[in-house]
């Protein structure tokens, strides 16, 4: 009898299990990291959870199919469709919960608890609707008038409005039952008398007023050059003050302060732009013959001594003071003592309460609360533009504010010339756009991967609608009118700056980008990532609006002359140029050096007698340098590179780390730089030392989003590249 044969299963052999410590990957993914598809380390909570801050839980229930040799019995396949379309279901409500609640956990306990939070809520609703007879008392907010250019503003939540409250209520109450004596009359406002200085150094400050003519002369250098486009004060009230102050003797006293200041500080400025009158172009004076500086200083000094009284004033002149601080600081120390005056002129006007609206019945003159309003929004503009361009927080939220906008009145304006009114409310839209842009820009950089594609089409939108209102301002005499001999000129040419400058701004992340890299030969079917539409446009306009700067700034150099203390045309210039340097690193063109070359010149004539603007433009001569010999020295490898040794290319290298030659040679001249500052010497300009160690701090301005996973870069022609038909990344014109 034959004994039975034994059978061999040639079949799949089972895998051997692999120890926790040798793993590559978790043994079991968390559901969050499952639903967005990413690696999961592992561990509770996993480390993509800790770094994305949501909750990271795990499925107590094993979805995975039975088998056979489970012994557990398969589903037919009816059963199994309608379990994948269970699943698909519990899929899309979970994405359509996330994008109501956001990051939630998916867990019966807590899904439980947000329901009974939205049913509660839903009958806290019904209770509202059903019981209207319960009234909620109203806490609005109150502005009332001390004289006419000092009120007290209470917000909607403050003691004092709730204390009035109460007040109107008893009063109600003692009405009802015929109480003949009302709530006694209290005074709620406290001004801190005490602390105010004598009225001897407000009357010590007429010494150091120039002759009446010089002061004339100083005024009117001032609402010529530096007013632009923004409202400092009323020049009939002004010039009222003015002639007050210097025909009557009477002794000053601390209510005097916000005007005496007033006109310090506007005595200070026009001193900056004294040599805007001169014949000779400003850019060809030297720091030796330029007069006033010293001058200028010592009345900013001596304004100085009365920023305590006017801090305990709080009216609306103190507001113009500090404006008017702001702005002869504000090429000196932009983001230090600039941003601080004009923070403390956004204080003082919100005591006054001059970002709202002022309600119906006050019995002020539309005259005063017209200037209100423009020194406010000049406050906010010019604080929120500091506040977005040097990184620092504004002061008050858009939705705090209601102010009304500037309108025109013909109390308000000039004697013997146009308003700039149409100029001044630009540049509020333009600020507005500005600081729309930061906000969708922020999300970018912190959002997840998802909503990234979101918000580029949000900032597709923003550049959409601002490129569309800049071409619907007016081109005659006011914004876009470049006619060099027209009254604005000089305003126009600013308005437009900020205009480009919000466009450089705009596209400045997307220049140089954390990209990935282009897929290579040994890896040719690697995916390649589509660079958004948006991306590119963003790109071009930063392009073309540096350049468009560089053209403006030469149209004032031969026109009416370039201002040695203007930070709106040193700004404009440096950012330019900064945005050319970074094109230029991914793209040399001869346009992009030539541009260069022009725009370094005048951004040294513009920085005359300043030695923050200089030190500035050092900086930016030593990012030209490093990028002309890095473009040298990818000139010269790019040649036949047979018979270049190791050693070669290590000297090579090192010349570029250490930013001086190793011998005695200079291979790139900087005479296509430009001439360098007054007398100074290519050595009084530090060196660059170094791509890795102490690159200079600006390159930060460029810093890529992060976490966008296209390729950025810019190694082909992205000028010229359409996206792809029927791309995700085209843009919805209707957005």
């Amino acid at each position: 009898m034959t004994e039975p044969s034994t059978r061999i299963h040639k079949g799949r052999q089972k895998r051997p299990r692999v120890p926790d410590a040798l793993r590559k990957r978790a043994a079991k993914a968390c559901l969050p990291c499952r639903q967005h598809k990413e690696k999961c380390g592992g561990g509770n909570p996993c480390t993509r959870c800790q770094q994305h801050q949501r909750t990271c839980h795990f499925d107590s229930v094993d979805r995975r199919p039975s088998s056979d040799r489970s012994g557990l019995p398969r589903l037919k396949p009816s059963e199994n469709s309608g379990a994948e379309t269970q699943s698909a279901r519990e899929v899309q409500m979970q994405r359509i919960i996330k994008h109501f609640v956001g990051d939630t956990s998916f867990d019966t306990s807590s899904l439980q608890k947000l329901a009974d939070e939205l049913t509660h809520g839903d009958q806290d609703h019904h209770s509202d609707s059903t019981e209207s007879h319960i009234d909620t008392p109203t806490n609005d907010y109150s502005i009332d008038t001390l004289s006419t250019s000092t009120m007290h503003y209470s917000g909607e939540l403050s003691h004092w409005n709730f204390s009035r409250m109460l007040e109107r209520r008893l009063r109600s109450l003692g009405d009802q039952v015929g109480q003949r004596k009302g709530v006694d009359h209290t005074e709620g406002f406290f001004r801190a008398t005490d602390l105010q200085s004598s009225g001897s150094c407000i009357t010590l400050a007429r010494t150091y007023f120039p002759p009446k003519h010089i002061a004339e002369f100083l005024t009117n250098a001032f609402l010529k050059f530096s007013e632009t486009n923004y409202f400092y004060f009323h020049e009939g009230t002004f010039r009222e003050k003015l002639n007050f102050y210097y025909t009557n003797e009477r002794q000053l006293s601390i209510h005097d302060a916000g005007w005496i200041c007033t006109l310090l500080m506007t005595f200070a400025i026009g001193t900056q732009f004294a040599h805007m009158h001169a014949k000779s172009s400003a850019s060809e004076a030297s720091v030796e013959t330029i007069p006033g500086d010293q001058i200028g200083l010592e009345l900013y000094r001596y304004a100085c001594r009365l920023i305590p009284d006017l801090i305990t004033v709080a009216s609306v002149e103190t507001v113009q003071s500090f404006l008017l601080l702001g702005v002869y600081t504000f090429p000196i120390d932009t983001a230090g003592l600039a941003y601080v005056y004009y923070g403390l002129a956004i204080k003082m006007a919100i005591q006054n309460g001059m970002h709202r609206k002022l309600m119906e019945g006050n019995n002020i003159p539309a005259e005063i609360i017209e200037v209100r309003n423009r020194l406010w929004w000049t406050a906010h503009s010019l604080e929120s533009r500091i506040g977005i361009l040097h990184g620092r927080p504004v002061s008050v939220s858009p939705s705090d504010i209601d102010a009304p906008m500037p309108v025109d009145l013909p109390a308000l304006q000039p004697a013997d010339r146009y308003t700039n009114l149409p100029n001044f409310t630009a540049a509020i839209v333009l600020t507005n756009h500005l600081a729309k842009a930061s906000e969708v820009m922020k999300s970018l950089r912190h959002f997840q991967k998802p909503n990234k594609k979101k918000y580029l089409r949000q900032l597709a939108a923003l550049r959409s609608r601002l490129v569309s209102w800049w071409d619907s301002l007016p081109t005659t005499i006011h914004c876009r009118d470049l006619t060099p001999d027209g009254k604005f000129f000089r305003c126009n040419v600013h308005l437009e700056i900020y205009y480009t400058t919000t466009l450089i701004f705009m596209g400045r992340p997307f220049i140089i980008s954390q990209g990935v890299s282009e897929p290579t030969e040994a890896d040719p079917g690697s995916p390649t990532h589509e660079v958004p539409e948006i991306v590119n446009i963003l790109r071009r306009d930063s392009f073309h609006a540096a350049v468009r700067v560089i053209e403006l700034c030469q149209l004032l150099h031969d026109s009416v002359g370039l201002a040695r203390v203007s930070y709106t045309e040193f700004n404009g210039c440096r950012v330019a140029l900064l945005a050319l340097i970074a094109h230029s690193m991914n793209e040399p063109t001869l346009k992009i050096s030539s541009t260069l070359t022009q725009g370094m010149g005048l951004i040294r004539q513009i920085c005359t007698g300043l030695e923050s603007a200089r030190s500035e433009v050092a900086v930016i001569e030593a990012l030209e340098r490093a990028r002309q010999r890095l473009h040298s020295h990818s000139a010269e490898t790019s040649h036949d590179t047979d018979d270049v040794t190791g050693y070669d290319q290590f000297k090579e290298w090192a010349k570029l780390w250490r930013g001086d030659l190793m011998d005695d040679s200079d291979p790139l001249p900087l005479d296509d730089v430009g001439l360098q500052f007054g007398e100074q010497p290519h050595e009084a300009i530090p060196p660059f030392d170094g791509f890795l160690s102490s690159f200079p701090n600006e390159l930060g301005e460029f810093a890529a989003i992060p976490g966008l996973s296209y390729d950025l870069s810019l190694a082909h022609n992205w000028f010229e590249n359409p996206q792809a038909e029927g791309s995700e990344w085209v843009i919805d014109q209707s957005l």
